[in-house]
């Protein structure tokens, strides 16, 4: 799964380049909505698991085996997923869409958090 990232990271660097020529979209193209709630959840995981391994070997499988997993929550195939990655970065304002949307989730789930903390303090 930690090529999800790197393709990500990829993606984002292509992304700020002018010079690149716009991919044809592709048929199973994923919307840019569900794309960022992939995104979005592909770190979650991404960071849940970098916590609970120390070892490479086992973050590695643990990391292919729930991002499968994930992607099939989604109804994608991995292939569906990096073919959409590559044509949204090449297009840079659907891609700055996909991460203002990702940017306003975790937003929005950091304020939820902070309500359900600050309810639960002040219970006790």
């Amino acid at each position: 799964m930690r090529y999800f990232f790197i393709i990500f990271f990829i993606g984002f660097i292509f992304s700020c380049s002018d010079s690149i020529e716009g991919k044809v979209k592709p048929n199973n193209l994923i919307p840019s909505d569900k794309m960022a709630k992939v995104m979005n959840e592909l770190n979650k995981l991404e960071c849940y698991i970098q916590g609970e391994y120390n070892s490479v070997a086992q973050y590695n499988m643990v990391m292919i085996n729930s991002g499968d997993s994930l992607m099939r929550s989604f109804n994608i195939t991995k292939e569906q997923f990096e073919e959409s990655l590559e044509y949204y970065a090449t297009h840079q304002d659907l891609l700055k869409g996909i991460h203002d949307k990702i940017l306003d989730d975790y937003n929005r789930e950091l304020g939820e958090l902070s309500i359900e903390n600050k309810e639960t303090l002040d219970s006790l």
